[in-house]
C-alpha cells in the first residue's frame, strides 16, 4: 500500500510510518519545521518526506493519507484531500486496526512521566528477551528510533490525552484498548482541549471503559484525581502503588537516599543514573507493568540498572566554559519544579540557572502563570523566554526570574554571571538546538 503521512515530523507519527514500513508499505510524508532527533530518524529509516505541505503531493494517488493532529481545515492539502475523496485516517485509528488489535497492549499515561516509564517498560522488556513492539513520544538513549514492530505479543505504547486528528477531537489513547494501562498522575493541562481537571478525568475514564476485564489498571493513590477516577468505577483489576502510604499494593520508599520498593512479598532497592524522586516514580510504575508480562522482580531491577535514559529527558547535553548544560523536556509547572528540585537535591553546592521557553499552548494561554512562577523560584536564577504568541507577563517582584526574549540577550546574561552559574537547565517541549548553540558558541 502506498500511504502519506502529514505531519511526519512528530515523535508520534513518524513512529507511525515506521511501523507502516516495516509493515511493507511505501511511506512518505511531510511537515514544516523538520527537526532533529526525528529528521534524523527518518533518514536512518529512508522513509522520504517533504518540508512544508504542498497539495500537489497528493495528486501522487495515495491508496491511503494519514492524518497527524497538526494538520487543520483551511489548509489546502486538507481541503484538496476533502474534496478528491482520498482515502485517510488517523494514526491512533490506523494504529490499532492494524496492529493494537492483535497485540497484548501496555499503555502508558498520566499529565507527565509518560516518555520515560515507557522507555523503561520497553527497556525492561527486552531485556528480559520479550521483545516487545513499541511508539514511545521520545528516544531513549541507545535506541535509535521511536518505534519498532516485531513478532512479540507485546506493545508498549505512551498513551497521550491529547486530541486524535482534525476529524476526531478524541484523546488519542481512546483508541488503544490497553491491556495493562499505568496512571502516573492527572493534572490539568492542555488547555485548549480541555475546559477544566474535571474533564481530564473523565477522558481518562473513557479509557479505562475500554479495556478488558482481565486488564491491570497499575496506578498512583497519591494523585487525589487518580482517586477520583477509580470511584468513578473500574472493570479490570486495579494494582496501587504509593510513596507516601502503606495502604497499597505497592510501596516506594527513600531512605537515606536510597530508594526501596516493597510489597507484600518483598523489598528491594533501586539502582539507577536517574535522579529524582519522580524518576523513581516512573521506575516503580514501569517495573510493576513489566511485572505483568511475568518477568521477575529481580529481572526487573537488573534491567534498571542498565537504563541510560531519554534524549531531553534530564540529559547532560555538554557544557559551556565551566558551566554543566542539561536539557529537560519539562513545560508544565509540575515538571519545572520537580526537575529544577532533582538537580538542587543532586548538586546541592551548585548554582543553577533554569531557562524555561514558553511553547506550549497551555503556557501560552496563560494558565499555568501562577504556578510557573512559583516552580521557577525554586532555581537560584531563572529565565522566561516567552513566544510572540504570548499575551500574559508575570508580577513577580522576585528578583531571580528575568524575561529575556531572544536567545543573543540570554547569551549576554550567561557571560554576564559565569561566576554565579554552575548548571544551566533548559525547559521546554520544543527543540533547544538553537539556544544551545548560541550559549555554546562564543
Amino acid at each position: 500500500m502506498k500511504i502519506h503521512i502529514l505531519g511526519i515530523g512528530g515523535t508520534f507519527m513518524a513512529g507511525i510510518a515506521i511501523i507502516a514500513k516495516e509493515m511493507g508499505h511505501d511511506v512518505t510524508g511531510s511537515d514544516t519545521n523538520l527537526y532533529d532527533p526525528m529528521k534524523t530518524v527518518l533518514i536512518n529509516n529512508k522513509i522520504s518526506f517533504t518540508e512544508n505541505y504542498n497539495s500537489k503531493t497528493l495528486d501522487n494517488k495515495y491508496d491511503l493519507v494519514i492524518v497527524g493532529n497538526v494538520m487543520t481545515r483551511g489548509m489546502d492539502i486538507i481541503e484538496k484531500l476533502l474534496d478528491k475523496k482520498i482515502s485517510f485516517t488517523s494514526g491512533p485509528e490506523w494504529l490499532y486496526n492494524n496492529v493494537l488489535s492483535k497485540k497484548t497492549v501496555i499503555a502508558i499515561s498520566g499529565t507527565h512521566g509518560k516518555t520515560t516509564t515507557s522507555s523503561l517498560v520497553t527497556h525492561i522488556l527486552k531485556y528480559a528477551k520479550k521483545n516487545p513492539s513499541y511508539l514511545i513520544g521520545g528516544l531513549p538513549i541507545g535506541i535509535k528510533s521511536p518505534a519498532k514492530l516485531t513478532n512479540s505479543e507485546y506493545f508498549v505504547i505512551e498513551a497521550d490525552e491529547y486530541d486524535t486528528a482534525f476529524f476526531d477531537k478524541r484523546s488519542k489513547y481512546l483508541h488503544y484498548h490497553p491491556d495493562v494501562m499505568v496512571i502516573n498522575n492527572i493534572e490539568f493541562d492542555h488547555a485548549d482541549i480541555f475546559e477544566n481537571i474535571e474533564s481530564i478525568i473523565k477522558n481518562f475514564h473513557h479509557v479505562l471503559r475500554t479495556m478488558p476485564r482481565s486488564g491491570k489498571i497499575i496506578y498512583n493513590s497519591d494523585d487525589s484525581n487518580i482517586r477520583k477516577l477509580i470511584k468513578k468505577g473500574i472493570w479490570s483489576k486495579p494494582i496501587s502503588f504509593s510513596s507516601s502510604t502503606k495502604d497499597c499494593d505497592w510501596l516506594l520508599e527513600e531512605k537515606n537516599n536510597e530508594f526501596i520498593l516493597s510489597n507484600k512479598s518483598s523489598k528491594k532497592r533501586i539502582v539507577s543514573s536517574l535522579i529524582g524522586i519522580h524518576n523513581h516514580k516512573n521506575i516503580s510504575l514501569a517495573i510493576i507493568a513489566s511485572l505483568q508480562s511475568g518477568i521477575s522482580l529481580a529481572n526487573c531491577l537488573r534491567a534498571i540498572k542498565t537504563f541510560k535514559g531519554v534524549k531531553r529527558r534530564m540529559e547532560l547535553v555538554g557544557s559551556y566554559k565551566t558551566i554543566k548544560i542539561y536539557d529537560d523536556f519539562a513545560h508544565h509547572p509540575t515538571e519545572i519544579d520537580s526537575s529544577i528540585s532533582s538537580l538542587k537535591k543532586n548538586f546541592p553546592d551548585k548554582k543553577i540557572l533554569a531557562i524555561c521557553e514558553v511553547k506550549s499552548n497551555s503556557m501560552i494561554s496563560g494558565a499555568h502563570r501562577l504556578n510557573l512562577s512559583k516552580a521557577l523560584q525554586r532555581a537560584h536564577r531563572s529565565i522566561i523566554v516567552k513566544s510572540r504568541l504570548v499575551k500574559w507577563s508575570l508580577s513577580n517582584k522576585n528578583h531571580k526570574i528575568n524575561t529575556i526574549e531572544t536567545y543573543d540577550k540570554i547569551k549576554e546574561y550567561i557571560d554576564s554571571n559565569l561566576d554565579s552559574i554552575d548548571i544551566l537547565l533548559i525547559m521546554s517541549n520544543k527543540s533547544t538546538v538553537e539556544l544551545r548553540d548560541t550559549i555554546k558558541n562564543a
